[in-house]
């Protein structure tokens, strides 16, 4: 096989399902004993609602979600703040979507049957590694071997692949422990906002979930609760802190479905790649949950990671195209984990001053429209770019829609080739995109990237009301990647991009590798 991808996550899933929209054969293995049932993640951000849909993998999950408009926050019992979520901006035009991890990785599951008529290989433990220039073969626990080209690692914060590369993971612990419960409560709270109460040292978090009468409540563990509280403790304690926090009386909660206790840990790998062994989501970096970035930076990495192994996989790019995974998705990753563990600092409030500037300044400030629309927009993961990264050029000027190569590209309403419309989006991954005007330029662009990427691989777009001056060549994962007007340019940024090393021209064509 050529990928074995370790872990079934909504990353792994994510990474299985890119590489074989690209043609690429790929194994998943899991060492759980099937699908879970119950999740931490609650929902995507508008990046992740995109990431999905470009996989085919978002299905009927906006419908089977809630919206959610607003976060209410109240200070010592009295409603300080309120923010606003899910509204359309200038950058956001998709809204998040408030649905269970569980029902995310259902539905990639189902696309992955779809394009490859195979399923997630479960009860499968890697135990370990042995790479050589060829192959990697794994370890299983049943004593079985997989040999395999490459091993993508996804399976969470104590990762078997990453313990068996020796990649570092250094980090800290942020909380101690956090009490989660999914529970059936009458709470007399509208189901199209996320409820939080602070009160010195205390703070509990309501989220409506799909279904009836269906809550999630969420609390830094009272020092009264002790040890490793469990089940009937946990439901005790944060039942305990709805009725400190809004006197609603215990009984309107009627039982739960489910209960947890986890810490928070800020942690991110030292490498991403070692040899033939890359790492991508909880195994690469894990952090505060608060924001909600978690699940959406792990898919994130998967699209990423996928269009370039399915490059590499099939010849068309030398491995060090696999090093700009790194140099794109860790600092990526290093900025989620600073602003979420800001973002945990300030609503816990680890001293009395701390506490004063959350309740008196921070709180209040999330009233004023200017703060809601910089806390979404960063929230969607919209603003994402790899202008610093190896495959871009920082010369260029900004563009008519103000993207510069490495930046996201809106998702435009475009013309194909014969005329029909369609959204630039929807064109991408596996598929790259080329937007020009018609003109024999253009043309010979889109023959050179077909070349290079692969015949059906490229499509090419001309966007409504736009007229641009120069070809641009978009990414699968909607990062532009080149502008220019000449054949010669898109020439040299394709060697430079997909393997330095190897004269400027294109591999012959393989036949019928891409699915769409």
């Amino acid at each position: 096989m050529s990928v074995l991808v370790v872990g079934a996550g909504p990353t792994g899933l994510a990474v299985a399902c890119g590489l074989r929209a690209a043609g690429v054969e790929v194994r998943v293995v899991d060492s759980a004993t099937g699908p879970a049932v119950t999740s931490r993640a609650l929902g995507l951000q508008p990046r992740g609602v995109e990431v999905l849909a470009r996989l085919g993998a978002l299905g009927d999950l906006p419908a089977r979600s809630l919206p959610i408009c607003q976060v209410v926050v109240s200070v010592n019992g009295r409603e300080v703040g309120r923010l606003a979520v899910g509204r359309s901006t200038r950058l956001v035009r998709r809204p998040g979507l408030l649905v269970s991890q569980a029902e995310i990785e259902a539905e990639l599951q189902r696309r992955l049957v779809e394009l490859a008529d195979t399923s997630v290989q479960w009860g499968r433990e890697v135990v370990g590694l042995d790479e050589d220039p060829s192959g990697v073969a794994v370890r299983l626990a049943d004593d079985e071997t997989l040999r395999t080209g490459w091993v993508v690692g996804c399976d969470g914060a104590h990762s078997a692949v990453r313990t068996a590369t020796r990649i570092g993971f250094p980090g800290v612990a942020l909380v101690e422990r956090f009490l989660l419960a999914d529970v059936r409560a009458e709470l007399p709270l509208p189901r199209d906002s996320v409820a939080v109460w602070l009160r010195g040292e205390d703070m509990l978090a309501a989220f409506p979930l799909p279904g009836v009468d269906l809550w999630r409540l969420m609390a830094p563990a009272p020092s009264s609760t002790g040890g490793e509280a469990t089940g009937d403790a946990v439901l005790h304690a944060l039942t305990g802190l709805l009725e400190a926090h809004t006197g609603y009386p215990a009984g309107v909660v009627h039982g739960a479905q489910w209960t947890s206790t986890f810490r928070f840990h800020r942690r991110l790998a030292d490498a991403y790649r070692r040899g033939r062994v890359l790492l991508a989501g909880d195994a690469a970096h894990i952090h505060s949950p608060f924001g909600g970035q978690g699940l959406n930076t792990g898919i994130g990495d998967a699209e990423n990671l996928a269009w370039k192994l399915a490059l590499v996989t099939e010849g068309r790019a030398g491995t060090a195209l696999l090093d700009s995974y790194e140099a794109e998705r860790r600092p990526a990753a290093a900025e989620v984990l600073s602003s979420t563990s800001s973002m945990t600092r300030v609503v816990l409030g680890d001293t009395t001053a701390a506490r004063l500037v959350r309740d008196r300044v921070f709180v209040p400030l999330l009233n004023r429209p200017w703060v809601q629309r910089r806390i979404w927009d960063k929230a969607s993961q919209l603003t994402l770019s790899y202008r610093a990264g190896p495959l871009t050029s920082s010369r260029h000027r900004s563009l008519p829609w103000r993207s510069r190569p490495g930046d996201r590209v809106p998702d435009l309403v475009c013309r194909r080739e014969d005329g029909s419309g369609t959204q630039l989006h929807a064109e991408l991954g596996p598929r790259w995109a080329l937007l020009a005007a018609p003109s024999p330029t253009a043309q010979g662009c889109l023959h050179l990237a077909r070349g290079w990427l692969g015949g059906d691989r490229v499509v090419l777009l001309n966007p409504d009301g736009q007229s641009p001056r120069t070809a641009l060549l978009v990414r699968p994962d909607a990062h532009l990647a080149w502008r220019g007007s000449t054949g010669d340019g898109l020439r040299r940024w394709l060697a430079g991009a997909l393997d330095p090393d190897r004269a400027a021209t294109p591999p012959r064509e393989p036949a019928g590798r891409h699915t769409r």
